[in-house]
């Protein structure tokens, strides 16, 4: 919700279920850096969940040296938070069931083309299945204790929104202008009856997962658009008037609300549907979706402040050293106030 710029940056990065863990099942060790309890962190460990990190939120482009350094901090944070809970859910003597730990393992394998690929690369990382196991069940292990102690938010309630609207209502802007993104499939000359109907019928099996909730819109539209910075932005079009790209493509949208995907729609440049994520009439029920989601990240930002105090609670009972400054995030868990 740009309008009211209230959504601070997380001030932890700390995720303990984060996307981090697949890729710290295959980590290798080096020298340490950090001490957790007897555990050490090496500093290969934190570069190469650094680096791998870095590449995936940066799809392809270069990380500036501050940005890196950032996500490097997050990367200690996860690693150190990870540590501490293991270490709390081992005295607490928490039990996972064994059919849990499968279903984990299993769905971490389906992600590799072949079982055999997936043996291989845990015998590229010198690890065993059976360890590979055991740290599948400390991860689970660490998300039980840490949603006992620091439960995840509930959705905010209608109330809630409604609330928010009221006490920020004066501060929206008034315009014609509207925000989203769309999915372009590009007319060909002489295309036939047929292409074009395939090409309507992938749009609408595009649409219809978004909706599902199997796919995000910006994934599909960096896949499939045929839109030139399609692969860059996700689709993304920022602040337009409607009637700029045309009367059909405004008449297409026209009675969408923020969130709604339009219909299969045709212009000049081809057919395509349309995702509104932002309408500045003044009109509530087209801020809703916004509203919901900032008061989604309070939520979890208030979480993550509990997380931190959580985990420095931890790091005074299993002590923590920080051994490299270049390795010592701000704030960092269990560090001098």
């Amino acid at each position: 919700m740009r309008f009211l710029n209230l959504v601070k940056k997380s001030i932890l990065p700390v995720m303990i279920c984060s996307t981090l863990a697949s890729a710290q099942l295959m980590s290798g060790s080096n020298l340490d850096v950090i001490r957790v309890g007897k555990t050490g962190i090496s500093r290969a460990r934190i570069d190469s969940l650094s680096d791998a990190l870095a590449k995936a939120q940066a799809r392809g482009r270069q990380v500036p040296p501050e940005a890196m350094k950032q996500v490097r901090w997050a990367v200690i944070d996860n690693l150190v938070g990870q540590e501490l809970v293991k270490l709390e859910a081992k005295a607490l003597n928490i039990k996972v069931p064994k059919a849990r730990i499968d279903s984990v393992a299993a769905l971490f394998k389906s992600q590799y083309p072949s079982t055999e690929v997936f043996k291989n690369e845990l015998k590229k990382n010198n690890i065993s299945e059976k360890q590979f196991n055991e740290r599948i069940e400390q991860q689970l292990q660490s998300d039980i204790i840490l949603e006992q102690k620091v439960p995840y938010p509930k959705d905010p309630t209608d109330k809630q929104i409604a609330a928010y609207w009221e006490l920020n209502k004066s501060k929206v802007p008034l315009n014609d202008t509207i925000s989203g993104a769309r999915i372009l499939l590009k007319s060909k000359k002489g295309e036939s009856k047929q292409a074009v109907a395939d090409k309507k019928e992938l749009l609408k099996g595009l649409a219809a997962q978004v909706r599902l909730g199997k796919a995000s819109f910006a994934t599909l539209a960096a896949q499939y658009s045929d839109d030139a910075d399609a692969r860059k932005t996700g689709g993304v079009m920022n602040k337009f008037i409607a009637k700029s790209k045309g009367a059909d493509f405004a008449k297409a949208i026209g009675n969408l609300n923020v969130g709604d995907i339009s219909d299969v729609f045709s212009t000049t440049e081809g057919l395509q549907i349309f995702m509104l994520t932002e309408k500045n009439d003044g009109k509530f029920e087209n801020y809703k979706v916004q509203i919901e989601y900032i008061l989604r990240v309070q939520a979890e930002q208030e979480r993550q402040l509990k997380v931190k105090a959580y985990l420095d609670e931890l790091a005074a009972k299993y002590k923590v050293q920080y051994l490299n400054k270049d390795y010592t995030p701000e704030n960092a868990i269990g560090g001098s106030k």
